[in-house]
């Protein structure tokens, strides 16, 4: 990783080899129909609060806020994993003990990336995004270059060959659990 994404600065272009993770709030449109907007908006803010409590706890960077979801890139697929298993975590804790349930689909991959003006493109973004769309709420997809370079001690499944947009070919997934 760049030391413009450590500080988290931008860079005029280059290509890096990142670990890309999406997130997305399930049912935000219902929730504000549910609770009214201004309930859900201190909803979606508590949500961001809780997911960005984890992006840093696993020393990510939150490239963009996208809509009810965030992008986040980090230095490895272990450290994504563990972030998107710490935001499921914390909103478990949070659903237990609250009225109005929230989950969150998470997906991730890994390879190179063009980074510009504190962006990024290319094959792993795409595939995160998509993975994040195919993923249940609650549920954490990635790639099968995460779910290798990933260390030892967590466990996952095959969710089969996924045709997901935009790739000519099915895609495989595996499951975090």
């Amino acid at each position: 990783m760049s030391a413009g994404l450590a500080r988290g600065g931008s860079s005029i272009s280059s290509i890096e080899t990142v670990t890309v993770l999406f997130t997305d709030l399930v049912g935000s449109t219902g929730l504000a129909t549910r609770v009214g907007p201004a309930a859900a908006e201190e909803l979606r803010q508590e949500h961001f609060r809780l997911l960005r409590e984890a992006v840093e706890a696993a020393g990510g960077h939150e490239v963009k806020n996208v809509g009810d979801g965030l992008m986040v890139v980090l230095q490895s697929s272990s450290s994504a994993v563990e972030c998107a298993v710490g935001m499921q975590q914390r909103l478990d804790r949070r659903n237990r003990r609250a009225d109005e349930q929230m989950m969150v689909r998470i997906g991730i991959s890994a390879g190179e990336a063009d980074h510009e003006d504190d962006d990024y493109f290319g094959p792993p973004v795409v595939e995160a995004s998509r993975l994040c769309n195919a993923a249940a709420g609650g549920q954490i997809l990635c790639g099968e270059l995460v779910r290798m370079m990933a260390r030892e001690g967590r466990e996952f499944r095959s969710a089969g060959n996924l045709a997901l947009k935009g790739l000519p070919e099915p895609f495989p997934a595996f499951e975090v659990i």
